[in-house]
């Protein structure tokens, strides 16, 4: 059975609110200005518990630490800064195309479209 705890509020509140995926250190920096004894075991337990129930989902980009977005629904485009390696989600306007020719006889189930740049922050 989950509990409903105050941790478990403040982690789900900084996933849903960040607007852009989070690694596990970050949602821990965030939650930690509400709970200042909060652990970084805390927050890998509540992110596994949260996947578990399909709440979250993890996004990941090579060479980087995972991360996690609130699971809406909705298709997205990731996009991440190649100055301060934040990683953003954007709506998807692919509308289920995948953005390369397949060869006869490949099956697409599914894609993922990844954009570099720099972010406003950084730009």
């Amino acid at each position: 059975m989950k509990r409903n705890t105050k941790q478990a509020k403040v982690i789900t509140e900084v996933i849903r609110s960040a607007g852009r995926p989070l690694t596990p250190l970050e949602i821990h920096q965030f939650a930690s200005q509400n709970i200042s004894q909060l652990g970084i075991a805390t927050i890998y337990r509540h992110l596994k518990a949260l996947s578990e129930s399909m709440q979250v989902v993890g996004v990941d980009y090579p060479g980087q630490p995972p991360r996690y977005e609130w699971v809406d629904g909705k298709d997205k485009v990731h996009f991440t800064c190649r100055s301060c390696d934040k990683l953003y989600a954007l709506a998807d306007t692919t509308q289920d195309t995948p953005p390369a020719k397949v060869p006869k006889g490949f099956n697409v189930q599914g894609f993922e479209v990844m954009l570099y740049g720099v972010c406003p922050q950084c730009g």
